[in-house]
């Protein structure tokens, strides 16, 4: 079996679209709450601002392209396995973010951020409804969305985020107790003879 050796200007241009993304991922991080300048990505990456363009001719794609890139590179899960999965599946891409503190509050607190997560957050909610299907079944279409709709809410950085800033409770406090509300009502969805109107 032969190895390809993988051509130089495509290696090029794969580090260039690399620190293209590291200098955007550190921009948010250091300043949150200030946007995100293409020409100031540029000048970190240690490339022209046409250079930028040409990799990403809109903002939005580089930010949504660092999203993917800070998701993919803690490792954080995206797909659910059913139902039982859900409130592990939340407890562990909690725990992945909450490596970055700073970062994840730039997700979630700002228009940059919430842009970069945008293509995910669309593919979570359908992995959530997805992992749903079976316990919603046999409920009236309206309660269906509304669970749906309620998990997938708190199934978010921003759930957690919200709780831990609101209430004085530490990252971890507020994940175990997003995670136990996602577990309550994933149970009363699961509960034999549940009425089809109500949870």
């Amino acid at each position: 079996m032969s190895i390809q050796a993988v051509p130089l200007r495509e290696r090029q241009a794969r580090q260039v679209r690399e620190a293209l993304l590291e200098a955007a991922i550190a921009a948010l991080e250091a300043q949150p709450l200030q946007e995100i300048s293409m020409a100031e990505v540029a000048r970190a990456a240690g490339v022209s601002l046409r250079t930028l363009y040409r990799y990403f001719p809109h903002r939005a794609g580089l930010l949504e392209a660092a999203g993917e890139h800070i998701y993919a590179s803690l490792g954080v899960p995206i797909e659910i396995e059913g139902p039982q999965a859900i409130a592990g599946n939340f407890r562990e891409a909690a725990r992945k973010l909450s490596a970055r503190p700073r970062l994840v509050r730039a997700l979630v607190q700002t228009r940059a951020g919430r842009t970069a997560r945008s293509r995910l957050r669309a593919h979570r909610r359908e992995a959530i409804e997805g992992a749903l299907e079976p316990l919603l079944a046999g409920l009236q279409p309206e309660l269906a969305r509304q669970a749906s709709g309620m998990i997938a809410h708190l199934c978010n950085a921003a759930a957690w985020v919200a709780v831990a800033d609101e209430s004085g409770l530490s990252d971890g406090d507020a994940q175990a107790a997003v995670a136990w509300a996602i577990e309550t009502l994933v149970a009363a969805l699961r509960r034999p003879g549940r009425q089809s109107n109500s949870v």
